[in-house]
């Protein structure tokens, strides 16, 4: 016990030499939640080009280096894993409702697997003020990534962009509140 927790321990001067800057991390997540919120469509379809790009970017990469290669094998895999990458972004980037769709699936994995790690993280830091906000934050993500799960495939678009700004307001409001108690203890200390 003593060992977990010299490392939490470890941890709170880097979090109080960030907090200021997390902060303003948190603050910016939180606007772009009320984005994601006020214009689902468009953060839907704007997630969806993004994808898109990066995989293309991605297949571009394996293209590069498939030259790079010194051997056939290799050059041959790389050729293979570039079309892949190549098919998969013109899927999304051609068809951007299925690509939504797809991603919706995606999304929803990536919520409930956040929302385990951030209860984790709680069971981690449940010692300090204010922790019961990374609580909140994980199960309310893993409720939306719930949400998201048995709504699949999704009535409509927009509820990609409604979940995903929730989610987004969620963890900056938690972020910032927990940050704040790390903050304010540096305060305390000094005075």
């Amino acid at each position: 016990m003593e060992d977990r927790n010299l490392k939490i321990e470890s941890i709170v001067p880097v979090i109080k030499k960030a907090s200021p800057w997390a902060i303003i991390w948190s603050i910016v997540t939180f606007i772009c939640g009320i984005l994601a919120t006020v214009l689902p469509l468009t953060v839907s379809f704007g997630i969806a080009l993004i994808f898109g790009c990066l995989i293309l970017t991605a297949g571009i990469g394996h293209l590069i280096f498939a030259f790079q290669t010194r051997s056939i094998d290799g050059f041959l895999w790389q050729i293979l894993v570039s079309l892949l990458y190549g098919v998969a972004a013109i899927c999304l980037l051609v068809n951007p409702l299925l690509s939504v769709l797809s991603l919706a699936l995606i999304l929803a994995i990536f919520l409930l697997s956040e929302g385990i790690l951030e209860i984790a993280l709680y069971f981690c830091f449940r010692r300090f003020r204010h922790s019961i906000w990374v609580l909140v934050d994980g199960v309310g993500t893993f409720v939306l990534g719930l949400l998201m799960i048995r709504q699949w495939p999704p009535v409509t678009p927009e509820i990609i962009g409604v979940l995903i700004g929730i989610s987004l307001m969620l963890s900056a409001i938690s972020r910032g509140i927990f940050l704040a108690a790390f903050h304010s203890l540096d305060s305390a200390e000094a005075g």
